[in-house]
């Protein structure tokens, strides 16, 4: 697949997942080569990625639409994540390398630096940073099909947009989290770090399926 394919994905994927391109989107083949400068070819295939990450649907004669989440594909990803991304933890705390927490624990100040300054689009910098922070324990885990798995699940974007609806509270809590994860790790204690992420996880669940719940319908 050529570069221009690649280029398309990636944007697509960015746009999709910081919810610049909302669920229920219709992405148009022929608008999108005009607004990349790219025949239809990239953007054909640019989708067709999209749809094997569950990101785009393709309805028959209708096209490609940017997937719409209800209550129940959020339930599913989230119990999925809960299962495999506290194992991960629980792997992590027995496996990890200095640098591998060296860097859970950058990445925690990064993130309180952000909540702090609050400078314009905070919640996106915050966002990205804890996907890096869950993405560098299940690399700690030391187990790459884990971590091909779990990764891709936490690409999903009712996942990578959640932190747009915490409140302050919520925010702190979940920082706090990760601080409680990183102690756990580096002590050492699978079972713990393996609680911790399971609990972090289910909380942001119930979090996201209030929020639904109050959406008008």
């Amino acid at each position: 697949m050529g570069r221009p394919a690649d280029e398309v994905y990636r944007t697509l994927k960015s746009e999709i997942q910081s919810g610049l391109l909302a669920p229920g989107a219709h992405l148009v083949e022929d608008t999108l080569s005009a607004q990349y400068g790219v025949s239809r070819t990239p953007v054909r295939n640019a989708l067709r990625r999209l749809g094997d990450d569950g990101l785009v649907t393709v309805e028959p004669n209708r096209g490609a639409f940017v997937a719409s989440w209800n209550n129940d594909d959020t339930a599913e990803v989230m119990s999925i994540r809960a299962m495999l991304e506290a194992h991960g933890a629980a792997l992590a705390a027995e496996r990890r390398r200095p640098e591998q927490l060296a860097r859970m624990a950058q990445l925690c100040d990064q993130m309180d630096k952000c909540e702090r300054e609050r400078k314009k689009n905070f919640r996106d910098e915050l966002a990205q940073l804890n996907h890096e922070f869950h993405l560098a324990i299940l690399e700690a885990s030391a187990s790459p099909r884990l971590y091909n798995i779990a990764a891709n699940l936490a690409q999903a974007p009712l996942v990578i947009g959640s932190f747009q609806f915490y409140s302050d509270y919520q925010l702190k809590r979940s920082l706090d989290e990760h601080r409680d994860l990183v102690a756990a790790i580096d002590a050492s204690d699978s079972a713990a770090a393996r609680a911790i992420m399971e609990a972090h996880l289910r909380q942001s669940y119930r979090k996201m399926v209030s929020l639904r719940l109050s959406e008008p319908s």
